[in-house]
């Protein structure tokens, strides 16, 4: 299995914006993470999880309107559940919201220490999900590797596709891009989710957003800080490469 950086899909939720700046740039600071949206309500943010199915919400408690309890509540109750992290300024509403499942409780002010461990038990519990998942497809049968279709919602239809024929998968506008040879899919599922489905042979993850199609990388053009791009035939634009994912490309094509 090729070694890839897989995301952890991330929503901030916090009325103050110096709140959400200091965790926003706590959380950047980590390779696997994934800032998919940020908001100062409840209402808008519960409404956003159904969308985009973060993996994780950061969530502040005290709010105006729909306060962080409330919100809680409501995104724990759709098909794709988050990891709810509470970080809040308030003590006293921790056995509250570990009733709620949560995973942990940050107070303000954050710090860089803790803000990690936070985000290796949100590592952990991710990977025994995954693991678990995995053997559930293996004892019924399923291959993760050897699905080669895959249905894909657009425009009101379900397209199925074979999986082998993606050139390459990015995000853009909050939205998930399927690039084929003469067509271009749009779906609302997460990057994460997509990779899960692919066949981890064929398909690396050059970067927190792109996805690429092993067999269709052409070129790979050193670029600046130790960054690579990539041409990819039929694909119109380069693809970079981040820093760390460098090392796992090269080995991957035996230089």
């Amino acid at each position: 299995m090729v070694d890839q950086v897989r995301s952890i899909q991330v929503m901030v939720v916090d009325d103050e914006e110096p709140a959400r700046s200091e965790l926003r740039y706590l959380l950047e600071q980590f390779e696997d993470i994934e800032i998919i949206g940020e908001f100062d309500n409840g209402e808008d943010a519960s409404r956003a999880a159904a969308v985009l199915a973060p993996q994780v919400i950061f969530i502040d408690i005290d709010m105006p309107g729909l306060n962080g309890m409330q919100t809680a509540e409501q995104v724990t109750h759709g098909p794709a559940v988050p990891l709810l992290v509470f970080a809040t300024a308030h003590e006293e509403f921790a056995v509250r919201a570990f009733e709620l499942n949560a995973v942990d409780y940050l107070l303000k002010p954050f710090s860089a220490k803790r803000i990690a461990k936070c985000i290796e038990k949100v590592r952990s519990l991710l990977t025994a999900t995954r693991t678990a998942t995995l053997k559930k497809r293996e004892a019924g049968g399923i291959q993760l590797h050897s699905l080669q279709k895959l249905a894909i919602e657009h425009n009101g239809k379900a397209y199925v596709i074979d999986t082998r024929d993606i050139i390459a998968v990015y995000c853009t506008e909050g939205q998930l891009s399927i690039q084929l040879a003469d067509k271009c899919y749009y779906s609302n599922m997460s990057l994460q989710d997509l990779q899960s489905r692919l066949d981890d042979r064929l398909f690396f993850r050059t970067h927190r957003s792109y996805l690429v199609n092993i067999e269709k990388i052409r070129e790979m053009i050193p670029w600046f800080n130790g960054t690579y791009n990539l041409i990819l035939e039929g694909f119109g634009r380069d693809v970079p490469v981040s820093r760390q994912q460098v090392p796992k490309l090269k080995k991957l094509f035996g230089l």
